[in-house]
């Protein structure tokens, strides 16, 4: 078996490469190796041979029998064939080897093959294929279907995601306690459109369920990162600022990074806690030093403006540049790597804490709004002072 598995990875490593690379000779050796397997009626030996026939470079590419395996494979229940055998005659089909309406009508029919086969999973209780509908009947609803009464499908296999997650940790499933609180919370891994059904019901009770189910594994686990999600929720009570405080601590005691920073907004703001600016810094300072990028840009801020500590422009720059200059940074952090450069470019537009340099300021904002997407670097960028530049 771990010779098989093995082979897999040779296909999967080789059809991820762009076209004129890899290696074709160990591709071929391994498509050989698994071509008896998948004969034995093996449903992942037929995907990967399916994968490997609708990629395969010159004389290796054939449509043909890239169909015949991935059929085989989508007969045998393996949902990513059907799904490849949809997109194969949407997209990859050649116009002069079948006509508009056959390809439309193949594509339709491995679509609707594609849902059935992951509906049959949801049905039994897998819940990565009630999440995989929900995304979908969003994001690729099947032609026959109106977009809009697609998102209503959508919300029906959110519930039964939820359904199935809410079983598994009633029977004390921690990780599915975790990311379904992580879901009711903060929406993770849900569509927009779907949120915006869930947010127009009423009758629903997510956060407190969320509240319910971070405690459980925070206390069940001494979990750091339950705590501070509890925390979070707390804190937009504000009779319940105080539990909020209460549970930051407990993940900061943990070693939980971004606690820190939650402690330092709670002095900051006065939320469970007498407002201190300057024990705010400080503890955004421990959440800097810890390596939180949020609570470094606020450390930042606090230097640019002189909030709870001495105004130190050069202090600001210094942590500005350390979050523009990480590559490291991805999802919801590359927000704040935008922010750091904008306010770099700010600091030179402005002279402060460096000298004003107008070419500075228009490399930092074009930086920010290209590769970050920051609003208002982008608004800046269209400053009358910054013309010269774009011829």
């Amino acid at each position: 078996m771990s010779n098989l598995v093995e082979q897999y990875k040779i296909i999967q490593h080789f059809t991820r490469q762009y076209a004129g690379e890899g290696d074709l000779d160990q591709a071929r050796a391994a498509v050989a190796a698994i071509t008896p397997v998948a004969e034995k009626r093996n449903a992942k030996a037929q995907y990967m041979l399916g994968k490997y026939y609708s990629w395969g470079y010159g004389e290796d590419c054939d449509n043909q029998k890239a169909i015949y395996w991935f059929e085989k494979a989508a007969d045998k229940g393996n949902e990513k064939a059907a799904e490849a055998l949809a997109n194969l005659y949407r997209y990859d089909f050649p116009d002069d080897e079948i006509e508009a309406q056959t390809k439309k009508d193949f594509a339709l029919k491995w679509h609707k093959r594609w849902i059935a086969i992951l509906e049959n999973k949801a049905t039994k209780g897998i819940a990565g294929a009630a999440q995989a509908l929900m995304n979908l009947y969003v994001n690729d609803c099947p032609d026959d279907i109106d977009p809009e009464e697609g998102v209503e499908i959508a919300r029906k296999w959110y519930d039964r995601w939820i359904e199935i997650l809410k079983a598994k940790a009633d029977k004390g499933d921690m990780s599915a306690k975790k990311k379904l609180a992580d879901i009711l919370h903060y929406g993770t891994g849900v569509p927009d459109e779907v949120l915006e059904l869930i947010e127009d019901d009423d009758t629903d009770t997510s956060e407190d369920d969320a509240a319910a189910l971070y405690s459980e594994v925070a206390v069940g686990e001494n979990d750091a990162e339950g705590w501070c999600n509890l925390g979070q929720i707390y804190s937009q009570s504000e009779e319940d600022w105080q539990k909020s405080l209460d549970c930051y601590m407990k993940a900061v005691e943990l070693g939980y990074k971004e606690a820190y920073r939650c402690v330092g907004s709670a002095y900051f703001e006065g939320r469970g806690v007498e407002k201190d600016l300057a024990k705010a810094c400080e503890w955004y300072r421990k959440g800097a030093e810890a390596g939180d990028v949020l609570a470094q840009l606020m450390l930042a801020d606090c230097y640019k403006c002189g909030t709870g500590v001495e105004k130190d422009y050069t202090a600001a720059m210094k942590l500005y540049r350390q979050i523009a200059s990480r590559r490291d940074l991805k999802g919801e952090y590359k927000h704040e790597r935008g922010t750091a450069q904008y306010e770099i470019g700010n600091m030179y537009m402005k002279g402060l804490g460096v000298e004003a340099d107008l070419r500075q300021a228009y490399d930092w904002f074009k930086l920010a709004a290209v590769g970050n997407c920051n609003l208002a670097a982008e608004n800046a960028l269209n400053s009358k002072k910054f013309r010269d530049f774009k011829r």
